[in-house]
């Protein structure tokens, strides 16, 4: 008589259910699908009791099965976590965010919408809804949260319930379709600064730059054409300079995206280029190009204006496309050299430092090490960003380390001295899988660096996931506090933290809004199908 494990092991999941057999989609990166809280968390450890606030987390987590077995992980559906902690406490909730996409999938039960970024492989249907899936980062501003994925208008959230209120426009000022994962808000003024790529749709060189006050009203907005159409994911700022990074990565042309091709392809002998143009009263024609040799840049580290009056950028350079998912044209994601780190002694990736002089007749850049380590995921702290710093933390690999733990994904965090070159590290092992980190002051009023660091663990070992929180000036030392959980979670993307004094209060807090009747009673009504392609 088979016993359960047995018997199961020979059921096939329903359709809808039944993900692909990658490492997207298996073991410790199966999705988790749910909505979920859990009030009072254990904490082996003690956590500081001047830590009041939430750390929010956005996490790309499909769903459905995706109708196509090469769809990319950052097409899944985006769940949020929050942990708030006050008084050496801690409560871990985790939602979906309401998009449309979410809210029509989940009446159709299965996949409605397509491959990333590639309207053409949608059910037709839904083509002109907002195809977000809001998994890339989550920020605070204007008392809720905005859940961003950069081919969509933001979504705005209820920071204590999580409930959807729906797209937000900036009171109806933000008129491109696009919207950055990574805005930049000054810490002084609480002004955002923004953009959107292909921001007159899909294969479109234009770019956007928006400034907003911090009650979200339009200070600048500024239109321009990027030297290629290519990914845009990040940006920086500085009290001067706005910088925009452009990798290798190419959009492909339309005619490619109706053959059901991925939205975006490695260019193997293309450049890295910037771009600078004025924080205020910017102009098309103002914006200045500078261009490196082919290489990866994911994100910015931090920038600042110099006293000779250049601006400088910080950031990861990594000599492959970290990005391998989207391989050059033609090739085989698992198998493209470019996706693959180059053999030898040479640097791999590191933390380096790029001088813009605006007024450079010679558009080529040479960077600058700063600190010889395999990492990314930067951090700095949010007081001093925009300008001169001296402390970085980074998500890297152990470097006593042949790899890191399963699934290719970082396994310490390290505390780097930009000035000096100094770098100490705390190692999670071989077995746990760790992110992004969100920094946390002391007080207020503590020097740069001085608080704590707080992050997410995935224990590959007990298939467990954990917050810990760790003390940034004894890093080394690891975690002064635990934060369990039981249950395991997906590797999150980007988060932030938002202390207790700048939430809303409730009655600050608004209604929540959705998808119309209309959509919904349209997929009740009739069976879901796919157009060829």
């Amino acid at each position: 008589m088979p016993d359960i494990g047995q018997v199961t092991e020979k059921l096939q999941p329903q359709p809808e259910a039944a993900y692909p057999p990658l490492p997207f989609f298996e073991g410790p990166e199966a999705p988790c699908r749910f909505d979920g809280e859990v009030y009072n968390c254990i904490v082996p450890g003690t956590i500081p009791k001047g830590i009041d606030g939430t750390y929010y987390r956005c996490v790309p987590d499909a769903l459905w099965a995706p109708q196509y077995e090469d769809d990319v992980f950052i097409n899944g559906d985006g769940a949020i976590d929050a942990i708030r902690i006050q008084d050496g406490h801690a409560d871990f909730k985790q939602k979906y965010v309401r998009t449309s996409k979410f809210v029509i999938e989940r009446t159709a039960r299965q996949a409605v919408f397509g491959k990333y970024r590639n309207r053409y492989t949608d059910d037709p249907r839904v083509k002109h809804e907002i195809h977000s899936t809001a998994n890339t980062h989550i920020i605070y501003f204007e008392k809720q949260l905005l859940a961003l994925k950069e081919d969509s208008p933001p979504y705005a959230m209820d920071p204590d319930t999580l409930q959807t209120k729906g797209p937000y426009d900036f009171h109806s000022q933000y008129t491109a379709p696009t919207f950055t994962a990574h805005p930049k808000i000054d810490a002084n003024t609480g002004e955002m600064l923004t953009m959107g790529y292909e921001a007159k749709g899909d294969g479109t060189a234009d770019v956007v730059y928006y400034l907003f006050d911090k009650d979200g009203k339009k200070l600048e907005e500024c239109w321009f054409k990027a030297p290629y159409v290519r990914m845009i994911h990040d940006m920086a700022a500085t009290d001067k300079w706005v910088i925009f990074i452009i990798p290798p990565l190419e959009t492909q042309p339309v005619e490619e995206l109706k053959k059901g091709e991925k939205h975006f392809a490695w260019s193997t002998d293309k450049p890295l280029t910037f771009g600078i143009l004025p924080h205020r009263n910017p102009k098309p024609e103002d914006i200045t190009w500078f261009t490196y040799q082919n290489a990866f840049y994911g994100h910015t580290g931090n920038a600042f204006d110099g006293d000779d009056g250049c601006v400088y950028l910080d950031a990861p350079l990594t000599y492959f496309n970290k990005f391998w998912f989207f391989p050059p044209r033609g090739e085989d994601a698992t198998t493209a050299p470019s996706g693959k780190a180059p053999r030898g002694d040479g640097v791999v990736s590191h933390y380096v430092r790029w001088r813009f002089d605006p007024n450079a007749t010679d558009p080529h850049v040479e960077p600058v090490e700063l600190v010889n380590a395999d990492g990314e995921m930067p951090k700095v702290d949010d007081r001093y960003l925009g300008k001169p710093y001296s402390t970085l933390f980074l998500a890297m690999h152990d470097p006593t380390q042949d790899n890191g733990p399963v699934g290719g994904v970082y396994n310490a965090i390290a505390k780097c001295d930009v000035n000096t070159h100094e770098l100490v590290y705390w190692s999670t092992g071989d077995h746990t899988a760790i992110h992004e980190v969100a920094f946390i002051p002391r007080t207020n009023e503590s020097p740069e660096a001085d608080g704590y660091l707080v992050t997410i663990a995935n224990r590959r070992d007990i298939q467990l996931s954990s917050i810990l929180i760790l003390d940034a000036q004894k890093l080394s030392d690891g975690p002064v506090a635990v934060i369990e959980l039981p249950f395991r979670l997906r590797n999150g993307i980007h988060g932030s933290w938002v202390p207790a004094e700048e939430l809303p209060t409730r009655e600050e807090l608004c209604n929540m809004s959705g998808v119309s009747d209309e959509i919904r009673r349209e997929f009740r009504s009739k069976p879901v199908s796919f157009p060829q392609l």
